[in-house]
């Protein structure tokens, strides 16, 4: 146990540095499986920042691991999605944004898995996987959003989930489905482009992680950045 909470302090401290690559490079030295729970750790650690970039130290480390045995990155995967399913008895906490930052750095896990990843946006009858909790659907809301920017094509099937998001009440979801929209660069639709100017005046907070830093802006300024995609494709 103290090697395991020396590991966890360590990887803390690194994970608390200013060069993410530098970061990465200190937790690279412990082997990638080793490394995953203390980074299930770090989830819920007590500062914003530090939580954030353990997802991103997560997909860091399931790259490693799909890039030598994808099956055992599989098996991670699978693990993840029993954390998310009501039945393991947790609240998820950070699990969504390690599966949406996992299939954003891991292609071939991408290809099996993200319509796994869009369900949980996905509010289908007869479907299960739906997170109806709003706080722990934000971080879905991310995934989608994270993965949008890697491989648009394997997001699309969520676009009228996206759009309908736009009017969401938590300003956070609102704010990335704007962001997930300006990644996905889709085709303009009268529908999708009068949500976004519906938006032009929100000025509802919500935090923007990207890949390193946490920084709040507002939903406005992603719908900025959502009007300016769509209409580049006009």
């Amino acid at each position: 146990m103290a090697s395991r909470r020396h590991l966890l302090g360590e990887m803390r401290q690194a994970l608390g540095g200013d060069d993410r690559e530098a970061a990465l490079a200190v937790l690279a030295v412990v082997p990638a499986k080793t490394r995953l729970g203390p980074l299930f750790s770090l989830l819920l650690d007590r500062e914003p920042l530090v939580r954030w970039r353990a997802v991103t130290a997560f997909g860091a480390a399931m790259a490693e691991i799909a890039a030598a045995r994808p099956e055992d990155a599989r098996d991670v995967w699978r693990n993840l999605m029993w954390r998310v399913n009501e039945e393991s008895g947790n609240i998820a906490w950070g699990i969504p944004e390690c599966m949406g930052e996992t299939l954003a750095v891991c292609p071939v896990l991408a290809r099996d898995y993200h319509r796994i990843l869009i369900s949980y946006v996905q509010d289908l009858p007869g479907d299960c996987t739906y997170i109806d909790h709003a706080p722990l659907r934000r971080g879905a809301w991310w995934a989608v959003a994270r993965l949008a920017g890697t491989a648009p094509e394997l997001c699309l099937p969520a676009l009228p989930e996206i759009t309908a998001a736009l009017a969401d009440c938590d300003p956070a979801a609102r704010g990335l489905a704007c962001l997930a929209l300006a990644r996905l660069g889709p085709d303009p639709s009268r529908t999708l482009l009068e949500g976004l100017a519906a938006l032009a005046a929100d000025t509802a907070a919500f935090d923007r992680y990207d890949g390193w830093e946490l920084a709040a802006t507002t939903v406005a300024e992603a719908a900025g950045e959502a009007l300016a995609a769509c209409r580049s494709c006009m």
